[in-house]
């Protein structure tokens, strides 16, 4: 059995406090923060994801000693600055036998949309009129 290998990170975006997300990102397990300047001179953050898998991963709990599942989308989004827009990407696979993604933007009220590499299927069959066989063994 092959191991599954994967990346995930965002893009840059402006925060409302910096301190509140470097702690959020801090609090996350394997994330590294990203720091960048924008056009306007401002601060801009996001992170990547430095764990094994790839994946975007859970919180810590340093009181539980465990890892809980968090919408690691939603939270980010309360700490985005009016106007901003947070897009996650995640892609990876087990060697040939399946590559799998997905990305998620979500602004700063909280509205998102999201979309699977998956979704690549039902739009050739929409636009084909062939279901194409999956890319996967």
């Amino acid at each position: 059995m092959a191991n599954f290998y994967g990346t995930a990170r965002t893009n840059y975006f402006k925060v409302k406090d910096i301190e509140a997300f470097k702690d959020f990102v801090n609090s996350l397990s394997n994330c590294t923060l990203l720091e960048d300047v924008g056009k306007d001179e401002q601060k801009l953050f996001g992170f990547y994801s430095d764990c094994d898998s790839g994946c975007f991963p859970s919180s810590y709990n340093e009181e539980t000693d465990e890892h809980e599942d968090i919408d690691i989308v939603e939270e980010t989004a309360k700490h985005l600055a009016e106007g901003e827009v947070a897009v996650f990407m995640e892609a990876g696979g087990e060697k040939c036998r399946y590559i799998s993604g997905w990305a998620t933007a979500i602004n700063d009220r909280g509205d998102s949309i999201y979309l699977s590499l998956n979704d690549i299927y039902k739009m050739a069959e929409d636009k084909f009129g062939v279901k194409p066989t999956m890319a996967e063994f």
